[in-house]
């Protein structure tokens, strides 16, 4: 009788714990160890982002704790461990509390805040709120009705913004590009996102850079490229996340702008498998709730030596911006083409990319038409099915 496998997980976030839950639907006699740095909490980390307006701290974001998900999903959970190193050769996981060998090892190690070099003695205060101890560590230091430093106007530094306004806070956002989530909307919906946001109290310094943050009397003072100061409490770091890719890089499996994965997660060693933020699939990255779902229901099979393509659904995004609520699919990665604006008038505004030959390959709407998504979604996903077939 073959012994079960014993499948390794690094990583607590969704993309762990959701490869465990399909590994046990498939597999209920495999041993499954997950191994994490944190406390093994489940939570929503897009919730972050709205957590302020939604009167949260820390604890009432879990949804579900440590213990009870081990329970659930019969887990060996290995929490407030470090991993410091892969050996591929004896198929083992080195952690802070001992080797862990592994049949197969599935590595969900999501990605790091990019710390921009930034002078002055208060250049650490920068902050970036990536899971529960960081959120929990920024509400300790926020003073009631404050202003708020937002380095960074992309999809999370935008949604701290509209949270932090919403909540009573003063927001100032600064970013190097021109408007708001300059990399995924065009000009005009960013810059009624700006308008938006700035009717609620937020304050925008777009086409500027931080160069130095300072103490100061009320907390600190940032010196901006242009040589504007901006006085404020506390400094939000949201300038964008860079792959985990340390310990893959480290143990010689390929990494190029992530851990690259084929088809199936499977990486350059045939035992190891990667997912979520930290994987580079042969479509490029894929954060975001949806394509880490599609991702573990292939992956698990895969894993457990039943190989399996992941087929990613259209990956569209909803913005948390109540002030400006928005729905987008993101222009494919290298491909040329350009936005056609179809739509603006007292509904919202409406944006198709099409790509050299005329198919829409992107959109971005806003307000009342952020109700097409399903509708659209649908149509994309009926397109690519049929220029695959």
């Amino acid at each position: 009788m073959t012994a079960s496998p014993h499948i390794v997980v690094i990583g607590s976030g969704l993309a762990g714990y959701g490869v465990v839950r399909e590994l046990r639907k498939l597999a209920p006699d495999a041993r499954l160890t997950l191994v994490t740095r944190d406390d093994g909490h489940f939570y929503s980390k897009p919730a972050l982002s709205t957590a302020l307006a939604k009167g949260k701290v820390a604890d009432t974001l879990v949804t579900t704790p440590a213990e009870k998900m081990a329970a659930q999903l019969r887990l060996d959970l290995r929490a407030g461990r470090e991993v410091e190193a892969i050996d591929r050769e004896d198929k083992a996981v080195l952690t802070t509390g001992g080797p862990i060998f592994y049949d197969k090892l599935v590595l969900a190690l999501g990605a790091d805040p990019v710390r921009p070099p930034i002078d002055g003695d208060a250049a650490h205060r920068a902050l970036a709120v990536n899971n529960l101890d960081n959120y929990r560590e920024f509400r300790a230091i926020l003073p009631e009705g404050a202003r708020v430093l937002v380095m960074g106007g992309g999809l999370v530094g935008t949604e701290f913004a509209n949270d932090l306004s919403a909540t009573g806070y003063c927001p100032v956002v600064v970013d190097m590009l021109s408007h708001p989530l300059a990399q995924l909307v065009p000009a005009g919906v960013g810059s009624a996102i700006r308008e938006a946001l700035a009717a609620k109290g937020v304050e925008w310094h777009l086409g500027r850079k931080v160069l130095a943050i300072h103490k100061s009397g009320t907390g600190i003072r940032a010196e901006l490229d242009g040589g504007e100061t901006i006085e404020a409490a506390a400094v939000l770091s949201a300038v964008g996340l860079r792959p985990h890719l340390q310990l893959a890089a480290d143990a010689g499996l390929d990494v190029a702008r992530g851990i690259v994965v084929d088809q199936t997660g499977r990486t350059s060693d045939p035992h190891i498998f990667a997912i979520g933020d930290c994987a580079q699939y042969p479509q490029g990255l894929a954060a975001y709730v949806t394509p880490i779902m599609a991702a573990a229901r292939a992956i698990a099979p895969s894993v457990l030596g039943t190989p399996m393509e992941i087929r990613f659904p259209p990956l569209s995004v909803q913005v948390k911006t109540t002030a400006c609520p928005v729905v987008l699919l993101p222009a494919p990665q290298g491909v040329e083409g350009a936005w056609e604006e179809t739509a603006n008038d007292e509904k919202g505004l409406k944006y198709l990319f099409r790509d050299r030959r005329g198919s829409v390959r992107g959109y971005v709407f806003t307000q009342d038409y952020c109700q097409e998504r399903m509708n659209m979604d649908r149509a994309l996903s009926e397109q690519t099915t049929g220029l695959a077939a």
